[in-house]
């Protein structure tokens, strides 16, 4: 009984630890101390080392001997071969989605960007809840065209990407040109301009990667592993 309360324990602190890594309040880098923990949740070291076990066999954080458990860094080139990946995998959904599309399923998107466009208008919303929202309206098509094992495979990657798109968020500061983007999307879709279609996606995609070229390079180095001269920024 003892040790399965244990375990129960573990797995409570370990997926705080997680989503506190995936929402960016655990810093890449940032060293997680075992006292800091036991403290905070109300428990002994044994749930701890438990939960910090898993998230290592995750990659989520790295144990350096006789140092301490960090966050384990960013791979730009992970990031950047799954936003290729998402772009490909996400056209052919759209391709698909366009030829079946339905009013009910357009006013739902329609709805989801209305909710975006309301929760940037609140003073102190969180880049975490527009994240959630992004993410929601995207996987309309892909239920829609009973796709969701894609992009539940495609938001299983949360070690690099997920965490970047966070960062994506966190640093954005309009709001409103993200919004438009996902309105001129909409607008393609509805008149059923394939092509249209797939340039406005890809570039929707990637966008955040070419504006956020500078902060990567000097505001958030820090926060990703070092890359090959020859890899930086081809995307």
């Amino acid at each position: 009984m003892e040790e399965k309360n244990y375990k129960s324990r573990g797995e409570m602190v370990g997926e705080t630890l997680k989503q506190e890594i995936l929402d960016l309040r655990l810093k890449p880098g940032q060293m997680i101390s075992e006292n800091d923990v036991c403290d905070r949740f109300g428990v002994s070291r044994t749930p701890v080392r438990e939960a910090l076990r898993l998230l290592q066999e995750q990659g989520f954080v790295e144990t350096v001997p006789y140092r301490g458990t960090y966050v384990t860094l960013l791979s730009l080139d992970n990031i950047k071969q799954m936003i290729y990946m998402r772009v490909a995998v996400e056209t052919m959904v759209l391709r698909d989605f366009i030829a079946v599309q339905s009013p009910m399923v357009m006013e739902d998107i329609r709805h989801q960007i209305a909710k975006q466009q309301a929760l940037i208008q609140e003073k102190d919303f969180e880049p975490e809840q527009f994240y959630r929202m992004d993410a929601k309206m995207h996987s309309i098509w892909f239920t829609a065209v009973r796709r969701q094992k894609l992009w539940e495979m495609l938001q299983a990657q949360q070690l690099h990407y997920t965490r970047f798109r966070m960062l994506d968020f966190i640093t954005e500061t309009d709001f409103t040109r993200i919004i438009g983007e996902h309105k001129e999307l909409f607008g393609l879709i509805e008149a059923r301009d394939e092509r249209g279609v797939e340039a406005s996606l890809k570039e929707h995609l990637y966008y955040s990667m070419k504006r956020m070229r500078k902060s990567i390079e000097v505001d958030y180095k820090d926060y990703f592993e070092e890359e090959p001269e020859e890899g930086r920024f081809v995307i």
